[in-house]
Order: structure tokens, then C-alpha cells, then sequence
């Protein structure tokens, strides 16, 4: 008995659908030979190689690559903080930001209510017994008064490091099983893990998994996992009785 399955791949403002037509009996077959599953009209898998996509797929979600260069990644961090006194904010930060942010640093808080904006100053950054994971609390003063119990936000720019392998924060994919690129594997997309390094609003420093010259896919990288994830997964959600 065959089923059908709707894939909708999400694009930068464009909208793929494709039907899936599988038997489940062969969807299961070829799931566990780890061969190639996946109808000619849409995403196809083989394990080992990655993603394929038909170029009518290419070109229906605006599919776009590019090569990974070298740049100076300068981390932009923000964080929220509390005014818990007149001229006092605190936050938290991460192991790993917290030793890019020290005291005499000069940052801008701005109000999370109104938008306005008071200049401030980094008065230490500590471990506390509450800290999660190894939190660090930073405090911030200000000359100008805080509503007390307001919320602001706080962006630290970090100093660049050395060059180093970079891509657009756009290709970056977040799942719970980790931090991911598309890598492209001649007519396939693999999907790649990454150790991440420095990072602002437009590039990621990768410190492991990439070099300088591979090609990824910079968007829409969001599209390919849904459309992995169906090809790979779908065929269990059929009616056969299994």
C-alpha cells in the first residue's frame, strides 16, 4: 500500500512543496540498508554523500552557497540585566563570554521599556554559589539613576582575534543534536558539525569542522534539515500497522 506525504520547504520568500510518494515496506527497507531514499521529484538522502535536491527544488527555495573565507571575527555579546539599585544593573554571562568582558569596560545600557540609553561601566564580573553551570555575574554601574527593577540590555564587543575560518550567521544550524553546517559534497549537501568561536550579528568564526575554501550553503539552511528530517523519518508515520 503506498502513502503520501507533503514536504513544505520554507525559503527565503519562496514556498516548495513536494509530494512524497512511499511504500512503506520499501521506505523501511531502504531506512534500514541505509541506501538512497527519496523520490525523484524532491529531496533525496544517501548515506554518506548527504542531501540532494532537484534543481526545480534549487531553485523554488532560493538555495544559495558560498566559499568559506578567512576574516577577523570581533564577538558582539549581549545580555540582559536587572536594576536591582539606582545606579547598579547585573547580568550573567557565559564561562566563555565572561572571559572576554572585564572590569573598566565601558558599555551602553539601553532600556528594555523605552529605548533610552545610559552609559555605563564594568565593575566586576564574579562567580556566585547561584551561577548556573559556571555563570559568571557581571555589574554594571552607571552615573545616570536605573529604574529600579527596569530591564535593559547590554552589548560588549569583544576585540577580533587572528583570521580564521568564517561563514555568514545565516548558514549556522542550531538543533538539539548540536551546531551544524551544509557542507556541499559535489551534487549532495552534507550536513557538517561545527566547533564555533567568536560571533557577532553577521559572522561566525568556526574553530573546527570547516576550512578556508570548502562551500555551504548560507541559506536556507532551515529548509534542508526539514527536508532531512522527512526523507530519513517520515516513512515511519505511516498506517500500515507497523
Amino acid at each position: 500500500m503506498k502513502n503520501s506525504a507533503i514536504l513544505i520547504l520554507a525559503g527565503a520568500g519562496a514556498l516548495g512543496i513536494v509530494t512524497l510518494h512511499t511504500s512503506c515496506s520499501k521506505a523501511d527497507a531502504t531506512a534500514s540498508a541505509g541506501e538512497e531514499a527519496a523520490p525523484k521529484n524532491g529531496a533525496k538522502f544517501k548515506e554518506g554523500e548527504g542531501l540532494s535536491l532537484t534543481d526545480e527544488m534549487k531553485k523554488s527555495i532560493a538555495l544559495q552557497v558560498a566559499d568559506v573565507g578567512e576574516e577577523k571575527v570581533a564577538s558582539a555579546i549581549t545580555v540582559s540585566l536587572s536594576a536591582m539599585k539606582p545606579h547598579e544593573a547585573t547580568g550573567w554571562l557565559s564561562p566563555q563570554h565572561a572571559a572576554q568582558v572585564h572590569p573598566g569596560v565601558e558599555v551602553k545600557l539601553q532600556s528594555e521599556d523605552n529605548g533610552s540609553v545610559v552609559d555605563g561601566t564594568v565593575q566586576r564580573v564574579e562567580q556566585t554559589p547561584i551561577g548556573a553551570l559556571g555563570d559568571r555575574e557581571v555589574t554594571i554601574t552607571t552615573t545616570q539613576p536605573l529604574p529600579l527593577g527596569g530591564r535593559l540590555q547590554a552589548t560588549f564587543h569583544a576585540r577580533a582575534g587572528e583570521p580564521a575560518p568564517a561563514i555568514p550567521r545565516s548558514a549556522l544550524l542550531k538543533t538539539a543534536e548540536g551546531t551544524f553546517v551544509y557542507a556541499v559534497n559535489g551534487t549532495f549537501y552534507i550536513r557538517t558539525p561545527v566547533k564555533t568561536g567568536a560571533m557577532n550579528s553577521d559572522l561566525v568564526e568556526i574553530k573546527d569542522g570547516l576550512y578556508s575554501g570548502d562551500q555551504i550553503v548560507t541559506t536556507p539552511v532551515m529548509s534542508l534539515w526539514l527536508a532531512e528530517l522527512q526523507v530519513l523519518r517520515g516513512g515511519k508515520a505511516c498506517t500500515c500497522g507497523h
